[in-house]
C-alpha cells in the first residue's frame, strides 16, 4: 500500500503545478513509451501540440489571474475530452501537449477540431470578464525510427503553422 505523503510526493513530480494535467517530463517518458511501443508493435498514436492564442493580450488586459484561469479552463476541457489510455500535459506556459492512441490522421484532424470548438466556445470567466479562448493545433503521427525530438518537433512545426493561420484572419 502507498502511503499517502509517497502518493503526495509522486503527484508532484508528474503533474504540473497549476493544472490537473501531467507535467513535461512526465510526458515526455510518456511519448518515449509510445515510440518504443510503436517500433515493438505498429501501435498507430498521435502526438498533439496545443497553444493558446492570445495568451499575452489576456495577461494584458485581464492579470495574470485570468490567464492562470484561462490555462485551468483549457486544461480541464483537454483532460475531459480524451480518453484513459491517452495523455495530455501542459509542457510550457501556454503550450500542452497530446498523445492519442489509436489515431490515425483523419481521427486526429477530427480531434483536434473537436478540441478547437470546444476551447473557443466553452465560456471562461474571470471574475465578471467573459474571456476570449482559442488555441491553434498542430498534429502528426509517430513513425518508426521517430525520436522524441523528431516527433516533438514535426508536431510543433504544425502547430506554429496553425498559429500563423490564426494570426493572419486576425491582422
Amino acid at each position: 500500500m502507498v502511503q499517502p505523503a509517497n502518493r503526495e510526493l509522486e503527484r508532484l513530480v508528474i503533474r504540473d503545478t497549476l493544472t490537473p494535467l501531467y507535467n513535461r517530463r512526465h510526458f515526455v517518458n510518456a511519448l518515449e513509451e509510445r515510440l518504443s511501443r510503436l517500433e515493438r508493435h505498429d501501435a498507430p498514436c498521435v502526438l498533439v501540440f496545443v497553444d493558446v492564442n492570445a495568451m499575452k493580450q489576456i495577461n494584458d488586459s485581464f492579470g495574470h489571474t485570468a490567464g492562470d484561469a484561462a490555462l485551468v479552463h483549457i486544461a480541464r476541457l483537454i483532460g475531459a475530452s480524451i480518453r484513459s489510455n491517452d495523455v495530455a500535459a501542459r509542457v510550457g506556459g501556454d503550450e500542452f501537449a497530446l498523445l492519442l492512441d489509436g489515431l490515425d490522421e483523419e481521427g486526429a484532424a477530427l480531434k483536434t477540431k473537436q478540441l478547437e470548438k470546444l476551447i473557443s466556445e466553452t465560456d471562461c470567466y474571470c471574475g465578471d470578464n467573459r474571456l476570449p479562448l482559442s488555441a491553434s493545433f498542430g498534429w502528426t503521427s509517430l513513425r518508426r525510427g521517430d525520436t522524441d525530438f523528431a516527433a516533438l518537433a514535426r508536431a510543433d512545426m504544425a502547430m506554429y503553422e496553425s498559429k500563423r493561420r490564426f494570426s493572419t484572419e486576425f491582422e
